[in-house]
């Protein structure tokens, strides 16, 4: 674990040179935490994707309105972050608030980007190691940029309210709460600061199976920052889609298959490579989130008959990304609780990837699993909660009916059967299907226009412009917003969004396992085999619904049992007879434990009672006995 030691701005542009080069003569001025009105750099600058590829690397900076700070300092969620605000803000925070907010790097990047990462807790009540934990990320698919706004939401709320709400002054107080806004710096650079829309991080990947890397990225063709859809008129009985006449304007198309349409539809770009395909091998191509280890599955097998995975990668953990995830994960086996976000379905999104919940899920562990999809729909309304196997592969289907689909390599799967813990991989923003008109129980295109219309004047579409194709001739360029519509909300929504999704995961926070001595009783033995003079019967009490153990964190044995032990203090020579205690206890549990002890004769003893639990924590209280 490495802590800054230079400012943030000298940090940034010595890593983005590496990765997403900001090739500019000015550097960025230097700011400190209460800098909020610091001069900054406005020069247009371009951008210089790492690594070996057979395309284009340089992609113009496109200064996006919804990427704008009201003004620079002062936080607001009427826009999105970019990851040098984002950095800003960890920084600032961790020199104001020091006593509450540690930041340090937890990796790097495939493009050579420093990965940060915050422990909020009170340094002053104990080590953040010793404390229930819980760890919340954003940012791990480029473009699904809604998720990091959500865990700097969080942080933000947690930094403001603490010392002003007691519940979070307690929570900060007694747990450790890991926060990793942005997982994938380069991809989200790339994604929020020029035209391109990957899913994943910016290795090279050879998309369409021809030997080529990321040779055929979009183009920007009418020069509006995005790159949208295209479409020709070829004639009737020439093409494959039509105009949907369910809107008046002549602006949605819709799909009729080859020869019944009259318009062929094509992403906005060019065929690069002259495959007869536009913009199917763009920059990078990996999935971060079918890169865990649990039930791994490699993209391509030597049989052709056996299961594979999409963006898999090399090998597990191969994407350094997921990698310091993981390295985290294992070596900080106080955490219970983790939710590890995307866009866009929108729904609480959980394990099993692979199986049925009563096949493979410990029924207890399934009932708390229940428990929380609730308390997310109470938080967020999403219309749908469960797990991957089922409830994501089915949610269009009639209830029993639809055909479960796996994932393979999948957060929540790793979080549950390998860590043992409650693991949440929820999808944020819905793609602004909102509104039913017609109550069928489904959104078609036209009514997310018909929304876009009532609620954003429609500037979510971009209608139709005429511009010349270099292979197709004479085109039509427009669409959906595919950055601040489809794949993400408009600023005006996004801290509803943000906020209703960090209060989810801050209610599972203070749900966290927590051990505490609430009595301590002691008592004389009158005649003892064993040689003890006394009981002391401690009552220990789990405060947190979540158990200190889930009954998958016991068979994979990610955590060690409860102990309870009684040792002397002060130069005592009284002495516990017998083992220790090891338990596991239960949500809101309390149990009484006896320890027997023996004093010499006529003295007075000081003894201590320690709890210690891998994701309880710590507790302790002082012994007494008299003669």
């Amino acid at each position: 674990m490495k802590t800054p030691t230079r400012s943030l701005a000298t940090s940034r542009i010595a890593t983005a040179c590496v990765a997403l080069a900001l090739c500019s003569s000015a550097l960025l001025a230097q700011r400190g935490g209460g800098a909020a009105q610091a001069p900054r750099d406005t020069a247009r600058k371009v951008h210089i994707v790492p690594g070996q590829r057979d395309g284009v690397s340089m992609f113009p900076l496109v200064n996006y309105k919804e990427m704008q700070p009201k003004q620079w300092g002062v936080m607001d969620f009427e826009h999105y972050h970019t990851t040098e605000e984002i950095n800003y803000w960890m920084q600032r925070w961790a020199k104001e608030k020091p006593e509450i907010v540690q930041l340090y790097e937890v990796g790097t990047s495939f493009g050579g980007q420093t990965i940060w990462q915050m422990t909020l807790t009170n340094t002053a009540t104990g080590k953040h190691s010793d404390k229930p934990a819980a760890f919340f990320e954003g940012g791990r698919h480029s473009g699904e940029i809604t998720a990091s706004e959500s865990v700097l939401w969080l942080a933000w709320h947690l930094v403001e309210n603490y010392g002003k709400d007691p519940q979070i002054t307690k929570l900060l107080d007694t747990k450790a709460i890991y926060l990793r806004p942005n997982n994938n710096p380069d991809g989200a650079d790339m994604y929020k600061l020029t035209a391109q829309t990957n899913r994943s991080s910016v290795r090279p990947q050879d998309n369409d199976g021809d030997g080529l890397f990321d040779e055929d990225p979009a183009e920007d063709l009418d020069g509006d920052g995005h790159s949208r859809q295209m479409r020709k008129f070829v004639g009737a009985g020439k093409g494959t889609h039509v105009v949907d006449t369910m809107d008046k304007k002549n602006r949605l198309m819709r799909a009729v298959g080859a020869g019944n349409g009259d318009y062929m539809v094509y992403p906005e770009g060019i065929d690069n490579d002259k495959d007869g395909r536009i913009n199917e091998d763009g920059v990078g191509g990996l999935d971060l989130h079918r890169n865990y280890p649990y039930n791994w599955r490699p993209e391509r097998e030597a049989t052709g008959r056996g299961f594979t995975q999409g963006g898999a990668g090399e090998f597990p953990l191969s994407e350094p990304e997921t990698r310091s995830v993981f390295l985290w994960q294992v070596n900080h086996p106080n955490i219970s609780v983790t939710n590890s976000m995307d866009t866009q379905v929108p729904m609480h999104l959980r394990g099993p990837s692979t199986c049925e919940d009563n096949e493979c899920v410990f029924p207890s562990d399934l009932k708390l699993l229940q428990h929380y999809d609730s308390v997310g729909l109470t938080h967020t309304q999403y219309p749908w909660a469960g797990n991957v196997y089922r409830t994501y592969a089915t949610r269009f289907s009639p209830p029993g009916e639809g055909t479960p689909t796996p994932l393979f390599g999948h957060g929540p799967d790793f979080g549950y059967f390998q860590m043992g813990q409650i693991w949440y991989g929820d999808e944020l923003w819905n793609g602004g299907r909102e509104r039913d008109y017609n109550g069928d129980g489904r959104w078609d295109q036209y009514e997310v226009l018909r929304y876009c219309d009532e609620e954003f004047g429609g500037r979510c579409f971009q209608p139709w412009t005429k511009v010349q194709h270099p292979d197709l001739g004479e085109v039509e360029v427009g669409g959906m917003d595919p950055k601040f519509w489809s794949q993400n909300g408009p600023p005006e929504v996004l801290e509803k969004w943000a906020s209703r999704q960090a209060r989810f995961n801050l209610a599972m926070a203070l749900d966290l396992p927590t051990l505490e001595i609430s009595n301590v009783a002691v008592n004389k033995v009158r005649m003892s085999s064993d040689s003890a003079t006394h009981e002391v019967k401690v009552t220990v009490k789990n405060t947190g619904r979540i158990p200190t153990a889930l009954e998958q964190a016991k068979r994979v044995k990610i955590v060690r049992p409860d102990v309870l032990t009684l040792q002397g203090t002060g130069g005592s020579t009284a002495r516990a007879v017998g083992r220790n205690t090891e338990f596991f206890l239960n949500g809101f549990e309390s149990r009484v434990f006896t320890v027997r002890v023996r004093v010499p004769a006529g003295q007075q003893a000081t003894m201590t009672a320690r709890v210690s639990s891998t994701r309880g924590g710590i507790a302790s209280a002082p012994v007494i006995i008299t003669p």
